[in-house]
């Protein structure tokens, strides 16, 4: 088998490829060679601290305890240089690492951060992980930044090498190379949250695994490590090995009570919705919601602030005056599911919105709304009041060019278990299948933005009933057939998948 750093040339047309397909032109490489700018060889991805887009993070006077005991942790134990934040979905990890990341940024501690999330494109992959953690520390701390340059200059295909090389040559010696032993040095703090975000579960096992090393081995790296995950079992075996808990200082979320900080965020949400539409509210008796229904709603979030947030948001989404949708949010049962399940249900456009946001789940890369509507064949205007129906659970931008994502990846494990969901089930091979069709009718195999065939074939292939499936296969033959620029690699592809189709159908 062929190692992840084996290169293929071709001379003759000026480029190379890796066996991941990437492709680089010879004369452009030569010049980044003999003239390091580190943003074009590490390509760095937008996952920091400080990345585009909407940022959760703890409201002023919440998880105040958690946080003086994770700056606790910053300051104080030598021993422990890597901490581990566990909690449930939606118990606010991510909005925890973010507050404290802008506290390390402030105070000039923080050296690099990386916020995974899932079905964001390459911040669902390790791939780019260490080279940004680089990048940034090039930033952070400039004197490394000859080190590193001098790294990729030795070296320039690190960035696809193994993860513990990468980590112990863009990280660790370039840190090393700069420490003082002679002095006492602070500690630069690195974030990476979301560890089970990241697709690439065995590789991220493995990242876990060579930072407990790097400690293990070297007890004066002046440099520690901020995880946040859920308590998956491919991350649980790494962060509570016996080898890994002398370097590890574990934080349960739910140690710390967040219904004082919960009871906080919905008085303040809730003034604010109470302030902005005071001529609607006017007969509403103040304070709104009442000292019981304020108490049954923080008792349903159960310590969970997703769920705190998305019912604020589903009382706030414009569909009906806020005092009237308080009484459905406080009879729904507690939970996410509940919760998510009645805002579907009273959404407008059934199976178009299933289909809207069964595409919005699956593709690779964000789309705005107006390439959701290319692709989808939708009038933007519908398209966008299908989505306006549920923006309790969706973000979506105020500008058409913009793309819509998730609030909370948690809908995306609601919307995948048929069990949690019911009736909005979204079964991904349907939908990829489905998702192709779409492509193919727009235009878009150029710029296909799903994920690969081998997903839903095999899936197709080994679960589900192939009746209907077999015609639309054939369907999806024909279109293309039918396009005068079609691929004919896609086109064979497509013609053995339909007879492996009708063979396992008997």
């Amino acid at each position: 088998m062929a190692s992840s750093s084996q290169i293929n040339f071709d001379a003759r047309g000026g480029t190379f490829n890796d066996v991941r397909g990437h492709q680089f032109n010879l004369n452009q490489f030569n010049q980044i060679l003999h003239n390091p700018d580190l943003s074009k060889l590490l390509d760095p991805l937008d996952a920091a601290y400080n990345r585009n887009g909407p940022i959760a993070k703890c409201l002023q006077g919440t998880r105040e305890r958690l946080i003086a005991t994770i700056v606790g942790w910053i300051d104080g134990d030598m021993d422990r240089p890597i901490c581990w934040l566990n909690g449930p979905a939606g118990s606010g990890k991510s909005a925890v690492s973010q507050t404290v990341a802008e506290l390390c940024d402030a105070s000039r501690r923080l050296a690099a951060s990386f916020f995974f999330f899932r079905g964001a494109g390459d911040r669902s992959r390790i791939t780019r992980l260490i080279p940004t953690l680089a990048y940034q520390l090039s930033i952070s701390i400039p004197a490394t930044k000859p080190f590193i340059q001098d790294m990729l200059r030795t070296d320039p295909l690190i960035v696809r090498q193994a993860l513990r090389y990468q980590f112990q040559k863009l990280v660790i010696e370039p840190i090393l190379a700069v420490t003082d032993t002679n002095t006492t040095t602070t500690p630069m703090i690195i974030f990476v949250d979301a560890l089970d975000e990241c697709d690439d579960r065995e590789l991220m096992a493995e990242f876990i695994e060579i930072v407990a090393d790097a400690y293990r081995g070297n007890h004066r790296l002046p440099l520690r490590v901020f995880f946040t995950s859920r308590v998956e079992e491919h991350l649980r075996k790494k962060l509570e090995a016996p080898t890994a808990r002398s370097v590890i200082y574990h934080l349960a979320l739910q140690d710390f009570d967040a219904a004082d900080d919960i009871r906080k965020f919905f008085r303040h949400r809730f003034a604010t919705i109470y302030e902005e539409n005071h001529r609607l509210m006017r007969a509403v008796p103040w304070p709104w919601p009442s000292h019981t229904d304020l108490e049954a709603l923080v008792e349903k979030a159960s310590g969970s602030f997703i769920f705190a947030f998305t019912l604020i948001n589903f009382v706030d989404d414009g569909a009906d005056l806020p005092h009237q949708k308080l009484p459905i949010a406080l009879a729904a049962h507690a939970g996410l599911d509940p919760l998510y399940t009645e805002v579907l249900s009273t959404a407008p456009r059934g199976e178009v919105l299933k289909r809207v946001i069964g595409t919005i789940l699956l593709l690779k890369s964000d789309l705005s709304i107006t390439s959701l509507g290319h692709l989808l064949q939708l009038n933007t205007a519908h398209l966008l009041q299908t989505l306006l129906g549920v923006q309790s659970i969706l973000m979506i931008p105020g500008n058409d060019d913009e793309p819509v994502r998730l609030f909370h990846t948690s809908l995306r494990d609601f919307l995948m278990s048929k069990p949690r969901s019911g009736g909005f089930f979204i079964d991904p091979p349907a939908r990829h299948l489905d998702i192709l069709l779409d492509c193919l009718n727009s235009c878009y195999l150029t710029n296909f933005a799903s994920e690969s065939f081998d997903y839903w074939v095999n899936t197709l292939l080994i679960k589900r009933s192939l009746g209907n499936m077999l015609n639309m296969l054939h369907q999806i033959l024909l279109r293309l057939k039918q396009l005068p620029s079609r691929s004919q690699g896609l086109l064979q592809t497509m013609e053995d998948i339909e007879e492996r189709a009708k063979v396992s159908s008997g």
